[in-house]
């Protein structure tokens, strides 16, 4: 069986280099930063390692994709090196693909010599202030996930619909 590692994710690439024989197959569930950033360290690391990317959204690099604004071109500039990793014959890209659903992760354990869990969070983090639950009384009340998703296309976002026009006043809370 695969070993399964869950540790932060950068600290698994180092971790992962030094106990991989030649020929491993490795599977990177996530298809973000930290999934390409892994894949990336392994492909340096190890020159016999092949690399599958699992990724539950349909087309790769999670929050740069998704959760940063297309003003702040800075920041998608690492694309460049996902590319050149998803470019590397020993790298296979899989979109549309739900671990724990569609695929558990004990079969990737039988299917791959280790299992690298390098994904990011989908849901927001709870604030329990009014309206945060949609209450009609605080209109205009969205997550900095959900609103950045929104703009970004994220196929799940599609419906959010924010009123952008009846607003004067923003207020951020967080960073």
């Amino acid at each position: 069986m695969a070993g399964l590692v869950s540790v932060r994710a950068r600290h698994l690439a180092k971790l992962g280099a030094r106990q991989l024989s030649t020929n491993a197959n490795i599977a990177v569930v996530g298809g973000g930063a930290a999934g390409f950033y892994t894949a990336a360290r392994l492909l340096s690391k190890t020159p016999d390692v092949h690399v599958d990317i699992f990724e539950r959204l349909p087309a790769p690099y999670g929050l740069v994709r998704y959760g940063v604004a297309p003003d702040h071109p800075e920041v998608k500039n690492c694309t460049a090196k996902f590319s050149e990793v998803s470019g590397n014959a020993r790298v296979r890209f899989f979109g549309n693909v739900d671990i724990g659903g569609s695929l558990s992760v004990s079969r990737l354990q039988e299917m791959y010599d280790g299992v690298v869990l390098a994904y990011g969070t989908s849901t927001d983090r709870r604030l329990d202030i009014p309206g945060e639950d949609g209450d009609q009384r605080h209109i205009g009340m969205v997550s900095a996930r959900q609103f950045v998703a929104w703009y970004n296309g994220l196929p799940e976002a599609q419906n959010l619909a924010p009123d952008l026009s009846s607003h004067d006043t923003v207020v951020v809370v967080g960073h």
